[in-house]
């Protein structure tokens, strides 16, 4: 599958732009490349930084609302590789800028606790770690079972700072409890489609 890279466009025409799409896995755009920022409308967009010797590492996640590649209205490029961890939908940002001044004091206040949701999903039991990434993957306000895509296994475990063999143990003891009930899973990438119960989510 072909990645799709943001366009070089001059920032001004995210006025007029049409929303991007991405399946998952798919880049959104690679470290130090040129582009404009955007939020994300649906899905999860996983983001990755590169150290000295190429080796990516796990450096955060934006979701529904947030913004991607704020950076480059200072620094002229984006500061991370940016990947759809889930399917994507991003519209330019700002779509105006008399409409959005209030949205990106809410943006900032949402990248301030989506820093402590990555916290919280890289310390404590391996358990609460799975099922808090899962809880992010649902819509803010689902109550009945949802559902939702699951990243691969190996994301999975490299986003919450578990072995993949642990990982895998605990959707295991998630399934067993009803908490997940997998419909399908997509070849190629190891990705599962599951009908997930957030009040057995809470409780395992």
């Amino acid at each position: 599958m072909n990645p799709i890279a943001v366009t070089h466009e001059p920032l001004a025409a995210t006025a007029t732009s049409a929303p991007l799409c991405f399946e998952r896995g798919q880049r959104i755009h690679e470290a130090g490349a040129m582009g404009f920022p955007w939020r994300v409308s649906r899905g999860v967009v996983r983001f990755d930084t590169a150290a000295v010797d190429g080796e990516l590492s796990f450096a955060g996640l934006a979701m529904e609302g947030d913004l991607v590649g704020t950076e480059v209205l200072m620094f002229g490029h984006f500061a991370h590789r940016a990947t759809a961890l889930t399917p994507c939908q991003l519209e330019p940002w700002p779509g105006r800028l008399d409409q959005d001044r209030a949205g990106l004091l809410q943006a900032l206040a949402r990248a301030e606790q989506r820093a402590a949701d990555i916290v919280a999903l890289r310390s404590g039991q391996a358990m609460a770690r799975v099922c808090r990434l899962i809880e992010l993957l649902l819509p803010r306000s689902a109550t009945a079972p949802q559902r939702t895509d699951l990243p691969p296994l190996r994301d999975m475990a490299e986003i919450t700072a578990l072995t993949g063999e642990t990982v895998s143990r605990m959707l295991s003891g998630l399934r067993r409890i009803g908490a997940l009930e997998p419909e399908r899973e997509r070849r190629g990438n190891g990705s599962k489609t599951c009908r997930v119960s957030r009040e057995l989510l809470v409780a395992a």
